[in-house]
């Protein structure tokens, strides 16, 4: 029987307890037996791929990996014997065995021939884990003490070709998020995110989450117990857009079940603009899961669902203060204050805009791209109670 990858790496990583606590560990009743069929094994072509991983992190060779499983499965042993059964020549093995014994992980005895042993697993797994920890402090010295010079502001669309670095990617999106952020993609893609975005919710960040069935992953509403504000549609892309700042896009073209390896992030202003345009739409046509009432105050970027969630309000007899950060259509940047009169979208004409009064005097409020009313709004606060 044919050992899988996987396999050997289950036996070989996470060793059982019983090992570990066992005050024979390197006697050859209950180490050698184990581990003499796994070695078999890989003497006949079994990959130790994940094990010579580690050893690569740790300045180490894969050959370098194999001796050490073999002494784990035969060992103690002299370096002759280890020449032997792994059919290579003594100097390689003496050299290996330098390495090993220098990170700590092999013992030697006195006498001769020498014989060595290695280390337990679990012994093995602290020091890899020690050398990360300082290789990680080390790394945030590097980038505390390197002086970046300022770059000039620029937006643009720029491509990932990594699956694992799509996802931290999205991750950081939602990590950094501080007002809002509007978040679709099947269960399985959500359920990755969840934690981060529990913890958005919780720091203030209203979370917008649109989830979709896709034939091959199962949903039900425990996966999104806990989220405010939930929909449910059909089918549609990754994507998670943060406070209108910074979207991360992507499509599951290989199948329901692997991760892309190829994404997009947006941080040129207008395609976000229609990214969340579309992703408006979207919710509005969606089957509602949840949809709580923001409690007040709360913040927005999310021009349209800023709107949605103003007319909740009012018609519910809320009366609103806003506070508007922007600019005044041809003009400069601006934060202007009032009470909200009235907010509305107009599906025929595209006109989205909040009407308010402000001394007085009656203004309205468009999106950042906002030319026929009288501010360009890219951030408002709700508010109750204040002059209103």
């Amino acid at each position: 029987m044919r050992i899988t990858t996987t396999a050997i790496t289950k036996i070989v990583l996470e060793i059982p307890l019983r090992f570990i606590s066992c005050t024979v560990i390197y006697s050859e009743i209950s180490i050698n037996k184990y581990y003499y069929d796994i070695l078999n094994n890989m003497d006949r072509g079994v990959s130790l791929e994940s094990l010579q991983r580690l050893f690569r992190a740790l300045d180490l060779t894969g050959f370098d990996a194999k001796v050490y499983a073999t002494l784990l499965a035969y060992g103690p042993l002299s370096p002759t014997q280890l020449a032997e059964r792994l059919e290579t020549h003594r100097p390689q093995v003496h050299a290996t065995l330098r390495r090993l014994l220098a990170k700590g992980l092999v013992e030697s005895s006195r006498g001769k021939p020498a014989l060595y042993r290695a280390v337990p697993p679990n012994i093995l797994l602290s020091i890899f884990k020690k050398e990360m920890s300082d290789v990680e402090e080390s790394v945030k010295n590097f980038f505390k003490n390197l002086k970046v010079r300022v770059q000039p502001v620029r937006h643009g669309v720029w491509f990932f070709k990594s699956s694992r670095g799509l996802m931290e990617r999205f991750k950081w999106a939602v990590e950094n998020a501080r007002v809002d952020l509007a978040v679709c993609g099947d269960a399985s893609f959500i359920s990755k995110l969840k934690g981060l975005l529990l913890k958005a919710q919780e720091r203030g960040v209203t979370v917008y989450v649109i989830v979709y069935e896709v034939p091959g992953i199962s949903f039900s509403e425990e996966d999104v117990k806990g989220f405010r504000k939930v929909k449910r549609a059909v089918s549609g892309d990754l994507m998670v857009v943060a406070d209108s700042k910074v979207a991360v896009l992507a499509q599951r073209r290989t199948g329901a079940k692997s991760m892309p390896g190829y994404g997009l992030v947006v941080e040129e202003p207008v395609l976000i603009d229609y990214l969340l345009h579309d992703y408006y739409n979207r919710w509005l046509r969606s089957k509602t899961i949840t949809d709580e009432t923001p409690k007040l105050p709360v913040r927005f970027t999310i021009f349209r669902l800023a709107i949605v969630e103003t007319k909740r309000l009012l018609n519910s007899g809320v009366k609103l203060w806003g506070v508007f950060t922007g600019r005044k259509v041809g003009g400069k940047k601006a934060v202007v204050e009032g009470k909200i009169v009235k907010a509305f979208t107009d599906p025929e004409t595209g006109v989205a805009r909040f009407v308010v009064n402000i001394n007085g005097e009656t203004v309205t409020m468009g999106g950042p791209d906002a030319i026929i009313e009288d501010y360009a709004v890219e951030e408002v606060l709700l508010k109750g109670g204040e002059g209103v």
